[in-house]
């Protein structure tokens, strides 16, 4: 089937016939309308002009002729004046005669003419005779015989005008008639014409257009294989191949956006594996890995900046001499490879062998060149501006260039390789780090224990000594013997507490205490502390308030060093709080924990030596001013016990108004006091 053209030929031959045929019936028409113009002109400029030529000459002539009778019969009444008008008129209408009758009109022109002068002859006549002469009645029956003849004439030629009227209006119709059906069939030949090549460039459009947009609902409904079938008019036929042509790039795009999403998927699982290893080393085998299930390359080797020999992945050949793209590098390999660095992206060359593969250096295109290599990829991995290294993927076989995709998954492993091995690097500078203060720590807990332990031995004979000289053993001693051995005693106590609690944080830290979780009533340890520390609390002036709950608050924990905590938070509070002053030791509980307060009215401490207050040897500015005598452990010791059992400990105070320590206990559960071995069995202490 021969191919149709376009719309607009079609629309233009079909206007040309349609234009050809309205011509044809305009000219029809027209031959119509100018014979009957010419009828027309001819009845109206030539017989109209006779018809009422010879009327108006009828009508002078009879008149003209009564007026003669009537005057010759002797009636004064009609005189003969009026006949001149008339006679003038006459000879007006026999002049239009003369100019407008037909040559076959012209004998009866005369004939009218000469009866007309006969008469107004006769009338001149008359007018001389007497009235009612017998000559002027001879006269006037003579115009009898003229107006006959006249009128015979008269009526011949109004007949033969007559018929010319009627002959020419019967041609001038028929003119127009076969005019009007000539040009009314022309039109309708025309209009059928158009109409035909509507309807047939209607089909040829809506025809394929249907089944065009039946294979565009296919396609997005999700069938790729269909296709619109290349017919109809020119552009219908330009639409339907438009219409193939995306959905084979619809095809191919979707394609590659597969493939994309694929290498996407594997960039980021490759990205998951390779910082998931904390080691250096694992980053790199995990990045082998991930980029030989990623691309396909004939080589592909990760290159580290301070390594000598390149490490290949799984797909390499072993016995390929690897080009040396670090260890021999060009003037402005530095230059290169940090711009690539910093803007994530890689060295494509598609055909190393043409024009694209000037922009490598000789000394690494020439050992490409040398070893068969035709498309070259090399991707830079780092962190910021700091080059880790390099990946190397070579391809050997024309016609397989590096794709979008490809090289977006590259640069993604390239990226994850960079912070995987950041990550790695820092994670083994850290574990070094971590060993060293471990190393440090044990030996300072070793150098706590020695000393605390050597320690012991020489003050323990100094106190023997001093208990020896104050029983007077070695003599009499005078009082101010007995003050310095007061001295002596005082300072061998606070040299034992400081032993006492650098053992004791020793142990604690290291582990060695052995702390046995048990259910502890606080409120009986509370009140146990108390009672031993209001005595001494008494006599330095200050006054102790003990508030606690009726109700038991159980905890699992170590009565003996929850004793320690409460006993080192009034010390301290007796310490550091002047004669006068007021101490409050609370008990209570809030939801499912015990809560113990220890505050005071004391000196307060510092804003900013709350943050270093539960350090170890730390003490507040205020109290060194004072020079209030402490070790600096007591809190220390106070956070870590409180640590083991799985509580907090917090301080609010203000410098001159005073402090208040809060510890915070989880209680045990209902159901673990209803256990009959629950007070005598310890409960786990994790």
């Amino acid at each position: 089937m021969r191919a149709r053209g376009s719309i607009l030929s079609q629309a233009l031959v079909a206007f040309s016939a349609f234009a050809v045929l309205i011509a044809i019936a305009a000219a029809v028409g027209y031959l119509g309308l100018a014979h009957q113009n010419s009828a027309t002109k001819q009845l109206t400029g030539q017989d109209y002009v006779l018809q009422l030529a010879a009327g108006r000459m009828q009508r002078d002539f009879t008149a003209s002729e009564l007026s003669v009778t009537s005057f010759a019969l002797g009636d004064r009444i009609a005189p003969l004046a009026p006949v001149s008008r008339y006679r003038t008129d006459f000879a007006a209408q026999v002049a239009i005669l003369h100019r407008y009758a037909q040559p076959g009109m012209a004998g009866l022109v005369a004939k009218q003419s000469r009866a007309g002068t006969e008469l107004f002859a006769a009338a001149d006549a008359i007018g001389k005779l007497p009235l009612a002469s017998a000559q002027a009645a001879r006269l006037a029956s003579r115009t009898s015989r003229i107006a006959g003849s006249f009128d015979m004439a008269n009526s011949t030629m109004q007949e033969d005008i007559a018929a010319d009227v009627r002959q020419l209006t019967e041609r001038s119709k028929h003119s127009l008639s076969a005019g009007l059906a000539w040009s009314a069939a022309a039109i309708a030949v025309a209009v059928a014409l158009i109409l035909m090549a509507c309807l047939s460039t209607v089909r040829s459009i809506t025809r394929p257009l249907r089944s065009l947009a039946a294979t565009v609902r296919r396609l997005a409904s999700g069938d790729r294989a269909a296709r619109a079938k290349v017919a109809g008019s020119a552009e219908v036929r330009e639409v339907a191949q438009s219409v193939n042509t995306m959905a084979r790039e619809n095809d191919r795009l979707r394609d590659q956006e597969q493939e994309h999403a694929r290498l996407r998927a594997l960039a980021r699982e490759a990205g998951i594996r390779i910082r998931e290893p904390l080691g250096a080393e694992d980053v790199l085998r995990e990045a082998s890995t991930a980029i030989t299930q990623c691309v396909r390359s004939d080589l592909a080797v990760l290159r580290l900046v301070e390594d000598e020999h390149p490490r290949y992945a799984g797909c390499a050949r072993k016995d390929w001499l690897p080009v040396k793209l670090l260890t021999d590098p060009s003037p402005d390999f530095e230059n290169w490879a940090n711009g690539l660095l910093k803007d994530q992206s890689s060295m494509v060359v598609q055909d190393v062998r043409g024009e694209e593969g000037d922009v490598l250096p000789p000394s690494v295109r020439e050992p490409l060149l040398r070893y068969g290599v035709v498309s070259h990829m090399a991707t830079p991995f780092g962190i910021g501006s700091e080059l880790y290294g390099i990946v190397e993927l070579e391809r050997t076989r024309p016609g397989q260039p590096w794709t979008p995709a490809e090289v977006d998954a590259i640069q993604s492993i390239a990226a994850d390789i960079g912070r995987g091995l950041k990550h790695g690097r820092l994670y083994e500078t850290e574990n070094g780090l971590v060993e060293q203060l471990k190393r440090l720590n044990q030996a300072k807990s070793d150098f706590f224990a020695t000393v605390s332990h050597e320690l012991r031995a020489p003050l323990t004979s100094i106190e023997g000594y001093l208990e020896m000289l104050r029983d007077e053993d070695a003599g009499p001693v005078s009082a101010a013997q007995e003050r310095m051995l007061e001295t002596i005693g005082r300072n061998a106590i606070r040299l034992r507490n400081l032993i006492e609690d650098l053992f004791t944080l020793s142990k604690i830290e290291s582990g060695g205490a052995q702390t046995v979780l048990r259910p502890v009533n606080l409120v009986d340890v509370v009140r146990d502390a108390a009672q031993v520390l209001l005595p001494s609390v008494a006599g330095t002036g200050l006054t102790m308030t003990v508030t606690c709950p009726d109700e038991s608050l159980v905890v699992n924990g170590d009565g003996s060093q929850l004793d320690r905590v409460v006993m080192n938070l009034l010390s301290n509070a007796a310490k550091f709080t002047p004669p006068g002053g007021r101490i409050s030791l609370t008990a209570a509980r809030d939801g499912d924990t015990a809560v113990m307060s220890v505050g005071d009215t004391g000196i307060g401490i510092p804003e900013k030596d709350k943050d270093a207050l539960f350090g170890r040897f730390f003490r507040a500015s205020n109290a060194v001013r004072r020079s209030i005598p402490g070790t600096g452990l007591g809190l220390a010791i106070v956070s870590s016990i409180i640590a083991e059992h799985g509580g907090e400990v917090t301080v609010q105070s203000a410098e001159g108004v005073g402090t208040t320590f809060r510890v915070r206990l989880p209680l045990l559960p209902a159901d673990a006091l209803l256990s009959p071995d629950a007070l005598a069995a310890p409960l786990p202490t994790g």
